[in-house]
């Protein structure tokens, strides 16, 4: 009898392959590691059907969860295969602990009882250090941050400053350390998707908005996402479980050099590293910076087009050069635009939402002179909301090209919701209102093409139009700032399904910082993947566009 463990994992790390081994190494039953680029799969015999069983079991309570793992499947066959895998020689990447080392870390009888440099061939940093219990130590510095100290600590991969989440958070920019899931899950809006991914080995930062604040003693956190993570490494781990003694149960960290009460400093930090923060949808995991477990990569020497290094990233993670690719430009600081790409054509950009304004009076000139509406629109608003209209109609842009995250500043910043000129500022204050909108639906924002000298342009005035009348109509802020940005959605789902009645694309993939709207990444994955196969980068920050093969010459090998 042979089980065939299949998980389908595409990462780098050799996590799942090392655990795997070791465990089949252990069983003293027959069986093989047999891995493609996509998928481990591992074989096991034995006529023993109870043996067979609690190896499952065993591999289930061991081998971690990862943000890289899609799928996992149990067959049931009759012969072992003929194919055999060779595990790799290659240094392990400095993840977090893994199950087997926090049983050792969290078990009394164990020779690693609370001794933080505990680590195996699976997990850990390569840390040098003393190998003995530091129960004590942490205990004493879980008593100083739970009166009120701030505390300079050395992590595994960098030097930070933690403390009890306070008034002291005003003035910093921060994140949240938890102790658990089930904390987060109380005074956060995470989603089960969301959960298992915090969850994972790579302990990743998710940003979520948090009702922490009646736990706290100030202002201001409502207004924005705060990025939380479970510890990710054992200084920072065993820290929280003798606070979790004392009833607390999340750590503020930072990299901004606070003034300190107490340090902790046995770790020497070898190489500064730093996490990574992922968006999560239903069904898929992206990458939107740090590099913290992830492999290195080879920096690209000559410049690079940004839209084209994105775009070109994905297609080599993904080996899709003998493909037509539909990509998705979507980066806050570059130039946005759909390209097609295939072999027997080369590269196409199908539609670009570039746009050249000076200033907000020059767009209010042009609305009123396109029409009669136009005209009448720019008038209400003048009437309705007048000191707003003086306001806005001095803001004046640096950067004359502007793209559909510039447009949305624009917005922002027309409708009211944005104290700044600042159309980055002002676009990230339209962001987090779609981010805080919990309603099902916005109002439909006109996202419609024009042609400018035979080449397709995306109108940017439509959209700032339909948006001054919804708020002309009262629309809610939230409400309106989200239909804003589902629309954008529905307009791109519609384009690709228009590129694929007409030029029958294999795939569509998708990159840029946008994607980090947990409500665009959503709704994007949920709606374009109804009718297309969509891909995103798999290891690479998602706006990942330095890599050597990410260059100017589009899949040149």
């Amino acid at each position: 009898m042979v089980l065939e463990l299949l998980f389908e994992y595409s990462a780098s790390s050799l996590v799942y392959d090392k655990v795997l081994s070791r465990k089949l190494q252990e069983s003293n039953l027959d069986g093989r590691l047999v891995k493609t680029d996509t998928e481990i799969k591992l074989y096991v015999e034995s006529q023993d059907a109870v043996k067979l069983e609690e190896f499952a079991n065993d591999i289930s309570l061991e081998l971690p969860h990862s943000i890289f793992l899609k799928n996992t499947e149990v067959k049931v066959l009759e012969t072992l295969p003929e194919s055999d895998f060779v595990l790799e020689k290659s240094k392990k990447l400095p993840l977090s602990f893994c199950p087997s080392c926090l049983n050792k870390v969290l078990d009394e009888t164990s020779p690693d009882y609370y001794n933080p440099f505990c680590e195996c061939e699976v997990c850990g940093y390569d840390a040098d250090g003393t190998q003995k219990n530091y129960k004590t130590e942490f205990a004493k510095i879980a008593n100083s941050i739970n009166d009120g100290s701030v505390v300079k600590v050395n992590t595994f991969y960098g030097e930070y400053y933690i403390g009890k989440v306070s008034p002291v958070c005003n003035d910093i920019s921060f994140d949240i350390v938890s102790y658990d899931l089930a904390s987060i899950s109380k005074y956060t809006n995470v989603t089960k998707t969301e959960t298992v991914a915090l969850g994972a080995i790579e302990k990743p930062f998710i940003g979520l908005k948090t009702n922490l604040q009646f736990k706290m003693d100030f202002e201001g956190v409502e207004e924005e996402l705060i990025r939380f993570k479970l510890a990710d490494d054992f200084i920072l781990h065993l820290t929280l479980e003798e606070l979790h003694k004392l009833g607390v149960n999340f750590l503020f960290i930072t990299k901004e050099k606070l003034e300190y009460q107490d340090e902790f400093l046995i770790v020497d930090v070898k190489k500064t590293l730093e996490p990574i923060e992922c968006v999560v949808s239903e069904h898929n995991v992206i990458i939107l910076s740090g590099d913290k477990g992830l492999p290195s990569f080879e920096l690209s020497s000559e410049p690079v087009v940004p839209y084209l290094g994105t775009f070109n990233s994905v297609i080599k993670e993904h080996d899709f050069k003998d493909k037509t690719v539909v990509g998705l430009n979507m980066s806050k600081d570059y130039h946005n635009n759909i390209l097609v790409y295939g072999k027997k054509f080369g590269l196409i950009e199908y539609l670009s939402f570039k746009s050249e304004y000076s200033s907000i009076s020059e767009i209010f000139e042009v609305i009123a002179s396109t029409n009669e509406t136009g005209a009448k629109l720019l008038q209400n608003y003048k009437t309705e909301f007048s000191e707003l209209y003086e306001k806005v109609s001095a803001v004046s842009f640096d950067d004359k090209e502007l793209n559909i995250y510039k447009i949305w500043g624009i917005i922002s910043i027309i409708l009211g919701y944005s104290k700044t000129s600042d159309l980055y500022e002002s676009a990230d204050k339209l962001e987090n209102n779609a981010k805080s909108f919990l309603g099902a639906k916005g109002p439909r924002i006109d996202y419609k093409l024009q042609n400018i000298k035979s080449k397709v342009y995306l109108d940017p005035l439509m959209v700032i139009r339909t948006a001054m009348t919804f708020k002309l109509a009262g629309v809610d802020d939230l409400c309106l700032s989200y239909g804003v940005v589902e629309s954008f959605v529905e307009f791109l789902a519609g384009q690709l399904d228009e590129i694929k009645q007409n030029m029958s694309n294999d795939v569509v993939v998708a990159s840029g910082s946008l994607l980090g709207n947990k409500h665009l990444f959503s709704k994007l994955d949920k709606e374009v993947s109804v009718n297309h196969e969509l891909y995103f980068n798999k290891e690479l920050p998602v706006d990942g566009i330095n890599i050597k093969y990410g260059g100017n010459d589009l899949l040149n090998s």
